[in-house]
């Protein structure tokens, strides 16, 4: 028996060291593709980062990240997980109807960083309000754990979304539009992507009808768009985590006359186009950035709307696919994009000086961690 528990131990220490080798000589990998995101890189040493900690800490993400058959093990570990009938992994549940959704709990969230950011977005209607001639609109989008309750496992451990929903409705009055009716009346259809995290262009539309009424518009009727399926082989980012095989999503978009001829100006000129659509993101994993293309700072959206309303909206990615249904109803909008903003927005609308409407859409998840919403109010 000992003998036997000697040899175990040696096999285990062989593996472990074989393994460490190979991850020492396996090429670093600046993305992961089935992951669809950056892995992290070997961080620079310095004694102040080692002795703060911060070398530590980015040097272990950095091994993770680059650990040899990254791909294999999270399958191994995922199938072996399901198997043994739990009902979440690598912070995914294993939802119903081949649904796999993203896991948030009251230890995930930074309670700290979202009072913050209730705080920022109290300080942006303050501000802005001097800046633009109409009401200010901010909307903060249900995740899918939110709506599709149905469709999670028994007992699933989730935050508690809906009093931050109450919260926020209450400070912000009616510059706050709550998508959480709608979504949950049409839960039954086709909302949210099932391995992915964003909501479908279905999802976005029921938002939009909600979100246009606050601006005084009435939304378009689905007849009256043009609604094309472009894709049935999405793979989103959430089955990514777990690196399984499921069933694909289909994507579609939502195209309507009443913008006319657009023009996409992408960075102050870096990049001029007449679509909302990137035909090559169909052919990569990451099929989602069909709409817009690659995150960007700042976009200039152009229309033939003839009504001196002009629209800044700081978003996440869950306006991209929405974009096309709002520019029915602006003569332009100024997309911005936070996290790569290097401005104030307040600022910036107050520079252009022809801005009569705001509007802030982030998904509730992103929002609540969101570190760059500091620029909105500046």
């Amino acid at each position: 028996m000992k003998k036997a528990k000697i040899v175990i131990c040696a096999f285990f220490l062989v593996l472990l060291a074989a393994l460490t080798v190979a991850s020492m000589v396996n090429p670093v990998r600046e993305s992961s593709e089935s992951e669809n995101r950056p892995l992290a890189q070997m961080p620079e040493f310095s004694f102040d980062s080692l002795f703060e900690g911060s070398f530590t800490k980015e040097y272990e993400d950095f091994v993770t990240d680059q650990f040899v058959w990254r791909d294999a093990w999270i399958n191994i570990k995922s199938r072996v997980e399901r198997i043994i009938g739990k009902t979440s992994s690598n912070g995914v549940y294993f939802g119903k109807d081949g649904y796999f959704i993203e896991r948030v709990t009251d230890g995930d969230i930074d309670k700290e960083q979202l009072e913050k950011n209730i705080s920022q977005l109290e300080k942006f209607l303050e501000n802005i309000s001097a800046q633009i001639d109409n009401k200010p609109v901010i909307s903060i989008a249900p995740v899918a754990a939110m709506i599709l309750e149905d469709k999670l496992p028994w007992l699933a451990d989730e935050y508690d979304w809906d009093t931050l929903f109450d919260g926020l409705g209450e400070k912000f009055g009616d510059s706050f539009v709550d998508l959480r009716a709608t979504l949950r009346a049409n839960k039954d259809e086709y909302i949210y992507y099932r391995t992915d995290h964003h909501w479908t262009t279905d999802g976005a539309y029921l938002a939009y009808c909600e979100i246009i009424k606050s601006f005084g518009f009435e939304p378009l009727s689905k007849e009256e768009f043009d609604r094309v399926e472009v894709s049935d082989a999405f793979l989103g980012t959430v089955i990514a985590k777990l690196n399984i095989k499921s069933d694909t999503d289909t994507i579609v978009k939502y195209d309507s006359e009443e913008t006319g001829k657009v023009t996409l100006n992408y960075n102050n000129g870096a990049s001029v186009t007449d679509s909302f659509y990137n035909e090559d993101k169909l052919l990569t994993r990451d099929k989602y950035a069909y709409f817009l293309g690659d995150n960007t700072a700042l976009i200039e959206v152009e229309t033939e709307v003839d009504n001196d309303r002009v629209l800044v909206l700081a978003k996440d990615s869950y306006a991209n696919c929405m974009l096309p249904m709002l520019a029915c109803h602006f003569e332009k909008i100024y997309v911005i994009d936070l996290r790569y903003f290097n401005l104030g927005l307040v600022s910036y609308v107050k520079e252009i000086g022809d801005v009569t409407d705001a509007l802030v859409l982030y998904n509730v998840s992103g929002f609540s961690s969101a570190k760059e919403l500091v620029k909105l109010y500046n």
